[in-house]
């Protein structure tokens, strides 16, 4: 995706969820122009914009005299936007929380437990839409792919077989994901026949899309973020819940799990494995707390005191 049509897909999504002023969403739009144009002018796609591009993109801003209040409203719109962007899994980091004032460093994404997995994928799903819904979920976390790599697959593009898809993903880079034979079985045997009535009553039989919006065609950017808050709502969720969570969701599992590093790595499409190090943090926690509660010589276990009185005895 192009970084004028991130923008758009932004503003979009503000307006219409967020439900942001005219006048906002204007405001947002000349700021972000300015950034379209130092992002273009250096050649740089908002999916690879660093630290360092941030502070030139202000440091150029207050070199061309904007007032510290006007750079302030730009710096809170690029954070807003980029932000908008991690949770859409476009980009692993906010670039503008290293010059946010009120930044207290990275916030990780939220992330499901294996019984909220097992409850959202519980759902009914009887009609079409309902039924493309679940598959958007199951995907997501069976392949722990970004959103914007999900809406690009086609039905072709599944090999059956090996239980596997190409995805091609940032930088032109391709990996294999891969889905489970339950998933396989509900995309084949539930979802495909009612997809292609759907494509049928819409006239648009020959659409190669995997997953499909309202109209007919590939299911759009800014529609999948709607889903997700319809569901969220649904299911009385305080927490975030955006495609970014269930690709977190997917890491911190397989880490639970005692997959290896480098494997979670290859299958997130990560270039550095410093970037996958972030999925890490539940799985140590969990440790933490499985030590806690265990180890008889933790201050967590109740079978503490118990145990040093054998052994003393």
């Amino acid at each position: 995706m192009k970084n004028n049509e991130y923008v758009e897909e932004f503003l979009i999504y503000e307006k219409k969820i967020k439900a942001l002023s005219d006048n906002t969403i204007k405001a947002y739009s000349i700021d972000l122009e300015k950034l379209l144009q130092f992002s273009n002018e250096r050649e740089i796609e908002f999916s690879s914009f660093s630290n360092d591009d941030a502070r030139e993109f202000m440091r150029i801003l207050e070199k061309n005299k904007n007032a510290e209040k006007s750079r302030l409203r730009i710096l809170t719109c690029c954070h807003t936007f980029f932000s908008y962007l991690e949770k859409s899994s476009e980009v692993d980091f906010n670039p503008f929380d290293s010059i946010s004032l009120r930044s207290s460093g990275r916030r990780l994404p939220s992330v499901l437990t294996q019984d909220e997995v097992k409850e959202l994928l519980a759902l009914p799903h009887t009609g079409f839409k309902e039924e493309r819904d679940h598959i958007l979920f199951l995907f997501l976390y069976n392949t722990g792919c970004r959103i914007s790599e999900a809406l690009s697959v086609d039905v072709d593009d599944i090999e059956w077989g090996e239980r596997r898809i190409k995805i091609l993903g940032k930088g032109n880079k391709e990996r294999f994901v891969f889905l489970s034979k339950k998933a396989l079985s509900e995309i084949k045997e539930e979802y495909l026949p009612q997809r292609e009535a759907f494509l049928r009553e819409k006239g648009n039989i020959g659409e190669k899309a995997l997953l499909i919006g309202e109209r007919g065609g590939r299911l759009p950017f800014s529609t999948s973020h709607i889903i997700f808050d319809e569901y969220r709502e649904k299911l009385g969720w305080q927490k975030d819940f955006t495609p970014h969570t269930l690709r977190h969701s997917f890491a911190t599992h397989l880490m639970d799990k005692g997959a290896d590093i480098r494997l979670v790595q290859e299958l997130l499409g990560h270039e550095s494995i410093s970037t996958t190090q972030i999925y890490t943090h539940v799985s140590r926690a969990k440790l933490k707390k499985v030590y806690m509660d265990t180890h008889p010589h933790s201050k967590g276990n109740k079978d503490n005191d118990r145990n040093d009185d054998c052994s003393s005895s």
